[in-house]
């Protein structure tokens, strides 16, 4: 443009190329070098695009302000993705696998820890997301909740609109509190669950495995792999299925989860621990007081 313009004039120019003249004098006067928190910003779509090689910038956008805790100018972040060449030329198909998807594809037939386990209470969980239609059918939540294998005991559940990171990240910020108001850490201990992008995520990896030092289990052939919190699943619509329905809006249908796992750990009774409620079972294995600690509820 700049070799031309003496000759021909710079509207030509830009005319002739069809790029606007705000758009020039932009790129013209701008620093040949990214900011430090434009290089930030790019390392979290870059993140983004290896975990989710289809999405185009509608999908990266809520996903970056997320991650960022920013409110990001859609035009912004199609212009990086431009400058960046990283639209959606890229091709689904062909993507190099993430790190994280390395790992697990060259370990697989041995990402399930508790195939034949036989944990004692409070040793490993098993969690998974499930969709609850409410409103009498016309509206559709997410729930995420963490059961123990051993003693049934639910020490984290939370209820949202999207299955995403940040309800998982409400879910277990509950299971943190409750494990330590019982006195309980959660180094050592295993989470199981299924594949799902969640639960493969630099944010959940670095929670469970660095924060927490726990271990990861897999389920390799998705629900089958993990009957526990399909149990769960199973008792909890089937019993409070009406009112899950009936809850018109998501914070009375988070209410009903909040009553329901009170009860459920209190004062229901479990076959499988001698006909009695989890919070009983665990006073007399763990030996700790027998009330539920109090938590807020997660919203």
């Amino acid at each position: 443009m700049d070799q031309q313009r003496e000759e021909h004039g710079l509207n030509r120019c830009l005319e002739a190329i069809g790029l606007p003249k705000s758009t020039y004098y932009y790129r013209k006067n701008r620093s040949t070098e990214p900011s430090e928190e434009e290089q930030e910003l790019m390392d979290h779509v870059r993140e983004i695009i290896g975990e989710h090689p289809g999405y185009g910038y509608r999908r990266i956008l809520p996903e970056l302000e997320e991650r960022t805790g920013q409110t990001i100018n859609h035009k912004r972040l199609r212009r990086l993705l431009s400058e960046h060449e990283l639209g959606l030329s890229r091709q689904v198909s062909g993507h190099s696998p993430s790190p994280v998807q390395e790992i697990l594809g060259n370990a697989a037939g041995d990402l399930n820890l508790v195939a034949g386990l036989d944990p004692g209470p409070l040793e490993a969980f098993s969690t998974d997301f499930t969709e609850l239609s409410y409103a009498g059918g016309n509206r559709k939540a997410y729930l995420m909740a963490v059961v123990d294998l051993e003693s049934k005991y639910v020490p984290g559940w939370a209820v949202g609109p999207s299955a995403n990171r940040k309800l998982a990240m409400r879910c277990w910020d509950q299971v943190r509190e409750r494990m330590e108001n019982l006195g309980e850490g959660l180094d050592e201990k295993i989470i199981h669950h299924d594949l799902d992008s969640v639960y493969t995520s630099y944010r959940w990896l670095r929670a469970i495995l660095l924060d927490d030092e726990m271990h990861i289990s897999y389920s390799e052939n998705g629900a089958k792999g993990n009957p526990w919190i399909e149990s769960l699943w199973g008792r909890t619509k089937a019993e409070v299925g009406s009112r899950i329905t009936e809850a018109s809006s998501l914070p009375a249908l988070r209410t009903v989860f909040d009553e329901r796992f009170r009860y459920y750990n209190q004062d229901r009774r479990h076959s499988s621990i001698g006909q009695i409620p989890p919070r009983e079972h665990l006073g007399k294995t763990l030996d700790t007081p027998e009330s539920e600690p109090q938590i807020a509820a997660v919203s």
